[in-house]
């Protein structure tokens, strides 16, 4: 009975795990550069607990940097190809970034944020 207990708890518990990384990838806004212009600003409100995922595509050879200009509280983080000796300026090997969003400090309330993505050839 224990046995079934264990594992009527535990693979549910791995599924949703696998689901929501696996979501996560495909749940990523698209952030697009205007036409000829290499900046452009992410706005938008992020809940208590929840992580944003931003996709953005840049040309071979650009450098990308992020800077959060509206609230403190947030982190922004460049997902592969990350190096944490030269973030949050990575050299772009690679098309496409992921940027992800979270709060430091968990609030009871959503937070607005705006954050300044710069790609640099």
């Amino acid at each position: 009975m224990y046995k079934r207990y264990l594992h009527g708890l535990i693979l549910p518990a791995l599924s949703l795990t696998l689901s929501n990384s696996v979501l996560a990838q495909d749940e990523c806004t698209p952030v697009d550069f205007e036409p000829e212009t290499d900046s452009t600003v992410i706005a938008d409100r992020i809940l208590p607990e929840q992580t944003l995922c931003y996709r953005l595509i840049t040309a071979a050879e650009q450098e990308v940097s992020l800077e959060v200009i509206e609230d403190n509280n947030i982190s922004a983080l460049l997902q592969n190809p990350m190096d944490p000796q030269k973030f949050p300026r990575v050299p772009s090997d690679q098309h496409v970034y992921e940027i992800l969003v979270k709060q430091i400090k968990r609030t009871v309330t959503p937070q607005y944020f705006r954050i300044a993505v710069k790609a640099k050839p």
